[in-house]
This record gives C-alpha cells, structure tokens and sequence, in this order.
C-alpha cells in the first residue's frame, strides 16, 4: 500500500499555542463570583448583600512604584520580572544583611 492511499502525505496539525497571564487577586466570599467573572470576561450579575461592598473587588489606593512593591509590609505578587530584578538589584549584598 502507498503512503498517498493511507493519507501519510498530509502535514500534521501545529501545536496549539495557548498563552495564560497568571494575576493574584485577594477577594472575599462575597466577591468571589465577581470576580471570577470579571477576569474570564464573563458578564455578572452578583446579589447585593447589606454587609458587603456591592460586589465591587476591593483595590489599594495609587502609590508610587516603589511603595507599590513593599505596601502593607509584604510583597506583592503582581510585579514584573523587571520590577522584580530591579529590586533585587538594590537590595545591600547578604553579607551586608546580618552582622556578627
């Protein structure tokens, strides 16, 4: 049997390319159907409940960039590489960091 009668000439398939942009996002249980909607682009409709914020996801006031990095005492997971090597990069050498 030849290859042309059992179809082997046709060119495969490309891979499928899928690009996911991971986001970290802090919500309540009350939000959380919001916002899953909102980041799948799903439109919502969220019961409004007397003791939360009306389905809004909460956001932190504007800062600086720098500020932005080291707000309320930790690192944000939301920063680029960039951001992230520059940091790193003014950080003082580790045998600078403790002492004997």
């Amino acid at each position: 049997m030849s290859t042309s009668q059992r179809g082997d000439n046709k060119s495969p398939k490309p891979p499928k390319v899928v690009i996911i942009n991971t986001q970290y996002v802090e919500t309540d249980s009350g939000s959380f159907k919001h916002v899953v909607q909102k980041l799948t682009g799903k439109d919502s409709t969220v019961d409004v409940d007397d003791n939360d914020n009306g389905g809004r996801v909460p956001t932190r006031p504007p800062s600086n960039k720098s500020s932005a990095l080291w707000s309320s005492g930790y690192l944000t997971r939301d920063i680029s590489f960039k951001d992230f090597e520059r940091l790193l990069g003014e950080m003082p050498p580790r045998d600078e960091l403790w002492v004997d």
